[in-house]
C-alpha cells in the first residue's frame, strides 16, 4: 500500500508505503520511508524520539487488539514486539533497518493464528526536538486499515501453552496466545487444531479465545467446592468441567457420563483428561486414584502406591488405550501406556505441575515455566530463563 509523500514535516518519518509478508516460518510487517536513517547512527533514534508501529484489527471493528512496535537496543540494533493491547501475551521478534527502503518486523508463524483475517495500519512518529509536546505521526492508510489479509493456514504443526496463576497465557511452536487475562484462572484446554483454547476460572466462569466458541459456564457450586479441570470434547463444540469434589458438569455437545457425586475421595479431583472419541473421560485425584467413565477404560493407577511427592496431572494417550500420570516430583506413571523417559531422578528448580499428551509421548511443565519434551515432536522453549511473575499452573497442547 502506498502513502501520500510530504504529509508530515520529517522526510525521515514520512510513511510512503507498507506492507505484510509471510513464509512458511515467519511474518513480517515493513514500512517504506521517504529518508529512512539508521537507527545505529541516528541521534533521534538514539534519543527514544521515534516510534515505528503497526496496529492489528483482527474483528474488523476498526480498533486494534494487537500492535506491534519496535525500539532500538543498545548495540545499536532494532527491537520488535508483538503484544495485545488488552495486556495477554507478548510474542519477540525482530526489528531491521533496511537502507533505502525503511523498516521492517519479523516474527515468527506462531505470534499469529494460521487462517486470521485481519487489517492493519502502520504509524511513524520522528522528531528531533526533545521538547515537542506533539511529535508529527504519520498513519499509513490515513484514518483506516488495510484492506483484509488472511494469514495462511499452515501456521504451525504443533505447540502448547502454558497458563500462569495470573491468568496470563504463554505460547510456543505453533501455538498462538490471545489478549485476555482470566483472574483466579484454573485450567484450560485447547482446540485440536491448535486455533483456540478455553480457561476455566474457580468458579466455572469459561473464557473462550481464537476460534474456540463458549458453550456456557458458571455451574452451580456447593460451599467448598470448585472447578479445578476442563476438557474439550473431540469436535471442540463443547466442553465438560470438574470440581474438586468429582461433580461434573456438561456443555455444548458435551454429554455427561456420570460424575462423582456422594463419593467420598481421599483426595481433590486435580486433573481430567477425555478420551479421543468425546465419548468418555478420566477423572484423577491427588493421592492417584483414577475414575473412567463413558468409554474410557481403567488401566490401573497409583492410589495403592506409597509416591515419593503427589500426583499433579494425567493424560490419555492419543490413541485412547492407555494414560500417564506425573507426579510433582516429575516421576511418570505409565498405564498401558508407552513409558518415554521421568524427571524423577532429577534435581528440579520447581516442581512439575501439569503432563499432557503430545506427538508419540507427553510434555510436562514446572511452575517456573521450565517444559519437559519425552517425545518425537520439537521442543519449541520455555520460560525456564525467564521465569513468569505468578507460577505455571496450566498446560494445554496439540500437535498433528
Amino acid at each position: 500500500m502506498t502513502d501520500p509523500v510530504g504529509d508530515v514535516p520529517f522526510p525521515q518519518g514520512d510513511i510512503i508505503g507498507t506492507g505484510f509478508a509471510e513464509t512458511a516460518s515467519t511474518l513480517q510487517f515493513g514500512t517504506k520511508v521517504k529518508t529512512p536513517v539508521n537507527p545505529a547512527t541516528d541521534q533521534a533514534w538514539q534519543d527514544g524520539l521515534v516510534f515505528v508501529g503497526w496496529a492489528i484489527d483482527t474483528n474488523h471493528d476498526q480498533s486494534p487488539e494487537y500492535i506491534v512496535f519496535m525500539f532500538p537496543d543498545f548495540a545499536g540494533g532494532l527491537v520488535a514486539e508483538l503484544g495485545g493491547l488488552t495486556s495477554g501475551s507478548v510474542c519477540d521478534g525482530t526489528g531491521k533497518y533496511v537502507a533505502g527502503y525503511g523498516y521492517t518486523a519479523t516474527f515468527p508463524r506462531r505470534c499469529m493464528p494460521g487462517g486470521l483475517r485481519f487489517q492493519f495500519q502502520a504509524a511513524m512518529s520522528y522528531t528531533n526536538d526533545p521538547n515537542a509536546l506533539q511529535p508529527p505521526v504519520d498513519y499509513a492508510p490515513d484514518n483506516s486499515f488495510s484492506p483484509t489479509i488472511v494469514t495462511a493456514e499452515n501456521a504451525g504443526a504443533s505447540g502448547y501453552w502454558m497458563l500462569g496463576a495470573d491468568g496470563r497465557v504463554y505460547p510456543f511452536g505453533g501455538a498462538v496466545g490471545f489478549p485476555g487475562v482470566v483472574p483466579l484462572a484454573t485450567a484450560m484446554a485447547p482446540r485440536k487444531d491448535g486455533k483456540g483454547y478455553w480457561i476455566t476460572d474457580a468458579g466455572g466462569n469459561v473464557r473462550a479465545y481464537g476460534t474456540a466458541a463458549s458453550h456456557g459456564g458458571s455451574p452451580v457450586i456447593m460451599p467448598g467446592e470448585y472447578i479445578t479441570t476442563i476438557s474439550a470434547t473431540s469436535t471442540g463444540k463443547g466442553y465438560w468441567l470438574f470440581s474438586n469434589l468429582g461433580r461434573v458438569f456438561a456443555f455444548g455437545d458435551a454429554p455427561l457420563f456420570g460424575d462423582l457425586s456422594g463419593t467420598h475421595l481421599n483426595g481433590a479431583i486435580i486433573a481430567s483428561t477425555a478420551t479421543p472419541s468425546g465419548k468418555g473421560y478420566y477423572m484423577i485425584g491427588q493421592d492417584g486414584g483414577i475414575f473412567a467413565f463413558g468409554d474410557a477404560k481403567f488401566h490401573g493407577s497409583t492410589g495403592a502406591m506409597r509416591l515419593n511427592k503427589p500426583i499433579v496431572g494425567m493424560s490419555s494417550t492419543p490413541k485412547g488405550d492407555g494414560y500417564w500420570l506425573v507426579g510433582s516430583d516429575g516421576g511418570v506413571f505409565a498405564f498401558h501406556a508407552p513409558f518415554h523417559g521421568s524427571l524423577g531422578a532429577v534435581h528440579l528448580n520447581k516442581p512439575v505441575d501439569g503432563l499432557v499428551a503430545f506427538g508419540n509421548g507427553y510434555l510436562m511443565a514446572a511452575s517456573d515455566g521450565g517444559v519437559f519434551n519425552f517425545s518425537n515432536k520439537a521442543f519449541s522453549g520455555s520460560l525456564g530463563d525467564h521465569p513468569p511473575s505468578a507460577p505455571i499452573i496450566g498446560l494445554a497442547a496439540f500437535s498433528g
